[in-house]
């Protein structure tokens, strides 16, 4: 039986070692306690007078165990309880003693502003701001009082169909500039669109960017917008569908006013519409899918242009006679869907370029594009090319060392090895020896992949190892995009990948939406309108919640 100790009063109980059966008998008595217990034969009597003492022992046993365990599960309940309630006093108090608490207003509103969503992230409460009013009175006051906090606005009607009429007339009281990003639907209810854009449109003059799609409900509406819109700095217009355009509607014309416009993009994508430009402007970029014509005239007009992105659409007829050339003065970024049009272009200033290419006509493209750096004189440090990196390309690259820079990439699935392939072989040394490296000016290499797969990772780290180990040259690194999937490298070209990064080649291996941001910045699409979900380096907030307790945590990546 359990006793009490004489110091402490705890009960002590007998351990298994203290507990004996004392079952001494012959080995057979023994074999025949298994018999017994494996049938339901009656025991003998000499065998019960051996069987009882063990069962009044074994009771006695396990009563006296029963009642320690309920002593101790008592106990342990009360030290639960106890616990909760200090737990609760010890909470209380470090959220009180919290270095959050104690942050200045105006650093924490610096951290609030690294928690704002990128346009890809709908308005709504459960996003940043709004959030942030929802942890305590200090935090809401502060948030409320940042105007460059409530500055976005995402409506995306093919995602989300409903937004709060109210919340966004709180949203836009808040802010003192607008980047507004609306996304019509024309498969949608028009209602909720209208009665949305009418409210924005109210508060025009405070529009900095728009990113907006126009749906053929929404067009009488943007036709009777204030003229005031002399702050707005970038637009971006497109249309949903073909019925998006209905033929009564001639004219891109709401920009007239748009003074202070540095960036604008007009994609008709279903027919060519008129852009009308403000008379008075600061354009520095443009972005149109226009005929070739609207291109020369636009190009003639705007001399302050750093940056164009040439699509040459809705286009019949045939290319005119090259004449003398536009000069470009201060161009730096050009993008053509048609390298046909750098035979009317001349730009000495220029730094990068990215050609769309065509696999069938390359040889076109590599004279247009030879032409095109002689005509300028100009020294560009980056080719991006969509298609592929053939013989007479790279000759031009041979002969224009002020390339440090290639990057290719192309959409066809059919086309994707054959590009690789031949993107390999040209930048590929093939004997070790640095007097026979190709193009060795060539610093920095990219590739994107649609559907990467081992034999895409085996090939370019041949690739790699084969320009950094001939030596004496500048190769510094290389970009992967993987733009539809996120494929491993297979175990030994991991480690192959690492040794060249322990090395000192920078290799970067981007995939899904990272990879598509960096693909966009190949292209030259402009970043801000861009439905991108990373900006690196990354910083994201998380927060934690608790009853009177609030904690954040800012990862930097």
């Amino acid at each position: 039986m359990a006793s009490a100790c004489s110091e402490c009063g705890a009960f002590v109980i007998p351990s298994g070692d203290d507990f004996e059966l004392n079952v001494t008998t012959v080995p057979r008595t023994l074999a025949r306690f298994v018999q017994l217990s494996a049938t339901n034969e009656p025991p003998l009597e000499a065998e019960l007078a051996i069987i009882r003492p063990i069962v009044e022992k074994t009771s006695g046993r396990l009563v006296s165990l029963e009642a320690e365990i309920s002593r101790l599960t008592a106990r342990l309940r009360e030290l639960k309880e106890e616990r909760a309630v200090l737990l609760r006093y010890h909470v209380q108090n470090t959220s009180i003693a919290s270095a959050v608490r104690r942050i200045p207003a105006e650093i924490l509103g610096e951290i609030f502003s690294h928690t704002l969503p990128s346009i890809h992230f709908l308005f709504g409460a459960h996003n940043s701001p709004w959030v942030l009013t929802q942890v305590c009175s200090r935090w809401r006051a502060i948030a409320s009082s940042r105007p460059s906090l409530w500055s976005w606005i995402t409506l995306d009607f093919s995602v989300q169909q409903h937004y709060s009429l109210e919340l966004v007339k709180i949203h836009i009281g808040r802010a003192r500039s607008l980047k507004i990003h609306f996304f019509g639907s024309q498969d949608c209810g028009s209602d909720s669109q209208i009665a949305l854009f009418k409210l924005l449109a109210e508060h025009s003059a405070q529009w900095e960017e728009l990113n907006l799609q126009l749906t053929s409900h929404l067009l009488p509406y943007v036709h009777t917008l204030p003229r005031d819109l002399t702050a707005l700095r970038r637009a971006r217009v497109n249309f949903d569908t073909p019925e998006s355009q209905p033929p009564d509607f001639e004219t891109v014309d709401f920009f007239r006013m748009a003074i202070s416009l540095i960036d604008i993009g007009v994609f008709c994508r279903h027919r060519f519409l008129p852009t009308r430009l403000p008379l008075m402007h600061q354009l520095t970029r443009y972005d149109f899918d226009a005929p070739w014509s609207t291109h020369s005239e636009l190009l003639k007009s705007l001399p302050n242009l750093r940056e164009v992105r040439l699509h040459v659409d809705f286009d019949d007829e045939d290319w005119p006679e090259a004449g003398e050339p536009i000069s470009l003065l201060h161009l730096r970024r050009l993008f053509v869907n048609d390298s046909s049009s750098l035979d009317y272009l001349r730009a000495p200033g220029l730094e990068e370029i990215a050609i769309l290419g065509d696999a069938t006509e390359n040889t076109e493209t590599c004279v247009d594009l030879e032409s095109f750096l002689t005509r300028s004189a100009c020294s560009p440090r980056r080719l991006c090319l969509r298609g592929f990196l053939d013989e007479s390309l790279t000759n031009v690259l041979e002969k224009h060392p002020s390339f440090t820079e290639v990057a290719v990439m192309d959409a066809e699935d059919d086309d994707e090895r054959e590009i690789l392939s031949s993107f390999v072989t040209r930048l590929s040394n093939s004997n070790s020896t640095p007097s026979a490296l190709s193009l060795p000016h060539i610093t920095a290499i990219g590739f994107a992949s649609l559907r990467p797969d081992t034999v895409l990772y085996r090939l370019l780290v041949n690739m790699l190892e084969s320009r950094w180990n001939a030596g004496q040259n500048a190769f510094r690194a290389a970009e992967l995009l993987l733009l539809e999937s996120h494929a491993r490298p297979d175990p030994q070209s991991a480690a192959r990948i690492e040794k060249l990064r322990a090395a000192g080649l920078q290799i970067s291996i981007l995939s899904e939406d990272e990879a598509t941001v960096r693909a966009n910045r190949w292209m030259l699409r402009a970043q801000w309108s861009w439905f991108v979900v990373l900006i690196l380096p990354q910083i994201r907030c998380s927060f934690f919640l608790l009853s009177q307790r609030a904690t954040i945590s800012v990862n930097y990546h």
